[in-house]
């Protein structure tokens, strides 16, 4: 219907309408337009689309630009203000028509006209080129699927469609597209190819449906920046490159973590790796000497065989010799006797009777006196014994000495008594002594042949069962090996070795081993050097039992201590423990009596109930050297060494006890020998020996009378002397002889004795697998003891000042390494604590050391090479690169804007904005110091690309991270949306020129200084050239196939109708056909001189409606808008 009151020369009628116009446009089931299809008929008319808020009107522009606009990038319901996400597709196939009220303040949820969703949506757009005599339809199917996502199917077709003709009889969606096809439609899923069909047909350019999106968002013109950077430049979204450089720097950032963990563990490593490798150097030299110590006995047994053997066999063949020469002079001493004997006949035949009774008589005299002197000499001996130095000249004197001897005796008896019993309480002493220094000796050793604490019978014991079952003694561990008290809690270290010392030393015994070992029990007796032994074994099932320490009772035995990780018995171990051995730990003695089950104190104070208590405060059991709990003995050894030490001295000191209380036993001994024997005397005459002396001076003087009167005795005489001179002198030399004899036979004797000895020692430990060890030993040893060369006489003393010498250099070494071991553990402590993740499988224990240093080689080598390696790569290939792409994308589409802006210019060449002027568009940067920020700290990302030192890729990092972080922050959204929207980075100046000089007249920045009206007069002149480039539209050409239909929302509602009228005549300028919408009030009738169609939109029931109406119609409904029975005669389409 067309009103007559309101038409003047400017409406422009359909002869003369140019291009493709909007000529029907038809809906069904879509938004609140439910279940009809509803249709009006602009026929290519400027169209005024009128109707209250919330009735339906921005429903319909939704439909245009579903079916003209690319998903993703359309304005929907921008004429009610909505927000982006509030309508979509989806709640208009529903027909959402309002929200609910939610309770307790919760969001409001929509309501729908088909809350199902199983209906299909229909919406068609008819365009007619009066001109051409052609037209095009365009459709779109919406329909859900089962995922609740909507599934569209764009059609074209080439001539008039519509909705009841052709989209009727959709029973069902499967073969909706084959169908829609048959019937001679154009039909698609994709919008890329819908959008080739429309722009082939069309001629617009690519943006075109852009600047028809961008149309209908334009209602208030303020500022010329904001309507240039809203409407005529696209928005680009660049969430998905921002949040691609987010990923990819999250992926640095952890590449970063990881490199700055790595160097970090690699920093708290080199102290561990320094003071380990101090410590293994002083380990090893510990090592070293305590292993020459040990070899000391096997080594100098060795050089004992290899000096005594060859001079054994030397002195036989020295003694044989001397057995020789021993038998000629026997040979000669009998000819010697022959000789005297025969110059003795000689001489008694020439002297007579009285010279042959002479000498006999002599000779008796002589024997009397050598009896009576031996028997004075002893008794005089025995007196000076007993401390007597007198001489007795007769027997008076000699009677009274006698007397006082018995006395004397009595005395000397009782000394001796009581010195017995001292030397047998000496004996015992040293024997106990010696006997704890065989055993601490032996366990010693024992003890430098394995690293555990446990004795050595348990030791030898269990060596004996694995070398006959052909076991490794791992496999079968005594308990005590497997844990050890905790070093902080080691002021309970005696009372728990009290409580667990029986489980301690019990042997360890997995299933599959348990018949090997019971039957070799069985049919063994066990015995270590000869005594029985006492063996306790527990089987161990392979399915081990759970770990119950989380039900331990408080202050816990088992928390104190720490285990040995890795072996597969310790599961067991730890079950065991917790089921019989939870005893609580109690500080005070009131804790103790309160405690319901098995408790103990440091004091090793022990209750196994209720009523069973038991103390032991004996030494033995407190010493702890006699621990057996742990894995690592070098304490135990130190401290058993330090005991020998001591118990070497006390045998040296008992030893000079012993000898000094055996010299005066002996002496005492001697004296009551010395009074026995002077008992024996009883008279004078016994020991009075001069009678015979003077005897013999007498008959001497008689044979020399009788011998000077004969020459022949003389010379026979002097024969005879001479004879037995020879004879002496012989005797004297074969009693030399058979002293060296006697020698000679004792040092062969004695050598034989000590290479037998030496041997059976080397056998012994060749027996028991040590001598191959020592041996290994043996060439330090020799370069040791080289100067000078051991020799048979001082071997032994040599010995004894090596063995002096090694034992306070190892005491010395094993007191320096200390220091040592507590600065490596502070540093593993310090690096656990920073790295808790490694103490899985690390401790803070030098057993872990090699672990450490493995680690810190693994990093070393391996990790941090990796990580650099990983972080640059992040940093340089992935981050860098992604922040220049992501500012050559910027720098990109900020040229693109200057390229549009002259592309703008062009079309602005064409309008007449003033007479003889037109409009230039200039960008310029803007002066924004936020944006200047941001692409400063965008450009120092990128740069120094090419310097690859650590310090530069850790700036570039630093720089990186706090961009992306202030880009990554929510709170910074303002910011973030701001910086990266290009369109921000320019500002857009106008200037009018003058055609003929092309000068500038004026310019305007932002509309400054401006009218309302001015502004809105530029940003007309601005939009329509936009769309007359796009749609690449010539005013001057008679006739047109483009596309020439726009939608606009309210853009003169805050217009003065002269700036109105001038954009309502640029649009006619060029032909375009207008869908205005505006709300039902005065403001309105500007548009009416250019209006030919009026529709108007109701609402009623959540129901939209549409209805035609002439001008008459819309001017009365103008008069009073609330009163709808001027309505009634509008008719209903």
């Amino acid at each position: 219907m067309e009103s007559t009151n309101h038409q003047d020369h400017r409406t422009l009628a359909p002869s003369r309408a140019k291009g493709y116009r909007l000529h029907r446009l038809e809906v069904f089931n879509w938004g609140t337009f439910d279940r009809h299809v509803f249709s009006v008929r602009p026929e290519g008319k400027v169209t005024l689309l009128v109707g209250q808020n919330g009735t339906g009107k921005s429903t319909l522009v939704d439909a245009l630009l579903t079916l003209l606009v690319r998903p993703g990038v359309r304005n929907f319901n921008v004429a009610a203000g909505a927000k982006k996400r509030e309508r979509d597709e989806r709640t208009y196939l529903r027909g959402a028509y309002d929200r609910g009220g939610g309770d307790d303040g919760e969001v409001s949820q929509p309501k729908f006209l088909r809350p199902k969703g199983d209906q299909y949506s229909v919406i068609l757009a008819c365009f007619r080129n009066e001109g051409l005599g052609t037209a095009f339809t365009v459709a779109q199917l919406l329909y859900l699927a089962n995922d609740l996502s909507v599934e569209k199917i764009y059609c074209l077709a080439d001539d008039e469609r519509s909705i009841q003709g052709d989209f009727g009889g959709l029973e069902s969606t499967e073969a909706v597209l084959k169908t829609l096809r048959s019937r001679g439609l154009r039909a698609t899923k994709t919008f890329n190819e819908f959008e080739g069909w429309f722009t082939k047909l069309t001629h617009v350019k690519p943006k075109a449906m852009q600047v028809f999106n961008q149309t209908v968002a334009v209602k208030d013109i303020q500022r010329l920046n904001d309507f240039i950077r809203d409407h005529m430049l696209e928005p680009c979204d660049w969430g998905e490159k921002v949040d691609r450089l987010i990923s990819h720097f999250t992926q640095l950032s952890e590449a970063h973590d990881s490199l700055v963990r790595v160097r970090r563990q690699f920093e708290l490593l080199t102290p561990v790796e320094k003071h380990g490798t101090e410590y293994q150097r002083q380990a090893i030299t510990l090592d070293k000497a305590e292993r020459l110590l040990s070899a000391t006995d096997a080594y100098f047994a060795q050089r004992i065989v290899d000096l005594f053997v060859p001079a054994v066999a030397q002195r036989k063949v020295e003694l044989e010799r001397l057995r020789v020469r021993k038998g000629g002079l026997n040979d000669e001493i009998g000819a010697a006797q022959e000789h005297i004997r025969d110059l003795k006949n000689q001489i008694e035949h020439a002297g007579g009777d009285r010279l042959r009774q002479i000498p006999i008589l002599i000779d008796r005299e002589r024997a009397s006196a050598a009896a009576k002197r031996t028997t004075s000499d002893r008794f005089y001996a025995a007196l000076a014994k007993i401390g007597c130095a007198e001489r007795f000249e007769d027997e008076a004197q000699f009677g009274a000495f006698q007397k006082g001897l018995p006395s004397r005796r009595a005395e000397f008896e009782a000394t001796a008594a009581r010195l017995n019993d001292d030397q047998h309480e000496c004996v015992l002493a040293r024997g106990e002594i010696r006997k704890s220094l065989a055993v601490f000796r032996e366990e010693l050793e024992g003890l430098n042949r394995r690293r555990e604490n446990i004795p050595e019978w348990c030791a030898s014991l269990r060596q004996a069962m694995c070398d006959e079952l052909s076991l490794a003694p791992r496999e079968l561990p005594f308990a005590a090996e497997l844990m050890r008290v905790r070093a902080e809690e080691r002021v309970w270290e005696p009372s728990i070795e009290k409580v667990l010392r029986g489980f301690a030393l019990s042997l360890l015994v997995p299933d599959k081993y348990y018949r090997l070992v019971t039957d070799h029990v069985e049919r063994t007796r066990l015995a270590v050097n000869g005594r029985g032994q006492r063996l306790v074994y527990h089987r161990v099932a392979e399915q081990m039992p759970a770990d119950d320490r989380g039900q331990l009772v408080p202050h816990s035995l088992i928390r104190k201590l720490d285990f040995r990780d890795g072996h597969s018995l310790l599961p067991w171990v730890k079950a065991e423990l917790a089921n019989h051995f939870d005893f609580q730990c109690c500080d005070t003695v009131e804790a103790f009596q309160l405690s319901r089950g098995p408790a103990m104190t440091r004091h090793r104070h022990v209750k196994s109930g209720v009523q069973r208590h038991e103390k032991d405060d004996r030494d033995q059991a407190m010493d702890p050297r006699n621990f057996v709990l742990g894995w690592d003995n070098r304490e135990k050894k130190q401290r058993i060494g330090d005991e020998i030490q001591r118990l070497s001295g006390k045998e040296s000191e008992a030893d000079r006890q012993l000898a000094w209380v055996e010299n005066q036993l002996t002496e005492t001994r001697d004296r009551l020998a010395a009074v026995a024997e002077a008992l024996k005397v009883t008279a004078f005459s016994e020991i009075d020996f001069s009678v015979h002396d003077l005897e013999i001076r007498r008959l001497e003087k008689e044979r020399r009378a009788i011998e000077e009167h004969s020459d022949t005795i003389k010379d026979l005489k002097r024969r005879l002397n001479e004879a037995e001179s020879r004879a002496q002198d012989l005797q004297t030399l074969l009693l030399a002889l058979a002293g060296d004899e006697r020698e000679l036979g004792t040092e062969i004797s004695t050598g034989e004795k000590l290479i037998e000895n030496s041997s059976r020692q080397l056998k012994r430990g060749e027996a028991d697998g040590m001598l191959a060890e020592q041996r290994q030993c043996f060439g330090d040893l020799d370069a040791i003891l080289s100067e000078p060369a051991l020799s048979c006489d001082d071997v032994f003393q040599r010995k004894d000042d090596f063995r002096a010498s090694q034992e306070a250099r190892v005491a010395q070494l094993r007191k320096a390494i200390d220091p040592t071991r507590d600065r490596l553990l502070e540093a593993m402590a310090k690096f656990l604590q920073d790295s808790p993740d490694e103490s899985a499988d690390l401790r803070p224990a030098t057993d872990y050391l090699e672990s450490f240093l493995a680690l810190r080689r693994r990093i070393a080598e391996d990790d941090l090479p990796r990580h650099e390696l990983r972080f640059k790569e992040r940093l340089n290939q992935r981050v860098i690169e992604e922040i220049g792409l992501f500012r050559n994308s910027l720098e990109q589409e900020r040229r693109g804007i200057e390229s549009k802006i002259d592309l703008l210019n062009e079309s602005l060449k064409k309008l007449e904005y003033r007479p003889g002027m037109h409009i230039q568009l200039e960008p310029r940067p803007v002066r924004d110091a936020e944006i200047a920020e941001f692409q400063a700290k965008l450009r120092e990302c990128v740069d120094g690309y090419f310097e690859d030192s650590a310090e530069a890729n850790e700036a570039r990092f630093v720089r990186i991270r706090d961009l992306v972080v202030r880009l990554r922050d929510e709170e910074n959204r303002r910011w973030r949306d701001k910086v990266i929207d290009v369109r921000r980075w320019l500002n857009f100046t106008a200037a009018v020129i003058d055609r003929q000089t092309l000068k500038p007249v004026s310019v305007y920045e932002d509309s400054t200084g401006q009218s309302g009206g001015e502004k809105a007069k530029l940003a007309f002149t601005i939009l329509v050239a936009a769309i007359a480039y796009q749609y690449d539209l010539d005013p001057d050409r008679p006739s047109s196939d483009r596309f020439h239909f726009v939608v606009v929302d309210e853009m003169f509602s805050k217009v003065d109708d002269q700036h109105a009228e001038y954009a309502l005549d640029l649009f006619q300028q060029f032909g375009l056909q207008l869908l205005i919408v505006a709300p039902l009030d005065a403001k309105a009738r500007v548009t009416q001189p250019y209006v030919g169609c009026y529709l108007h939109v109701t609402k009623k029931d959540n129901r939209s409606a549409i209805y035609e109406m002439n001008a008459q119609e819309f001017e009365e409904s103008l008069i009073d808008t609330d009163d709808s029975a001027g309505l009634a005669v509008s008719r209903r389409r």
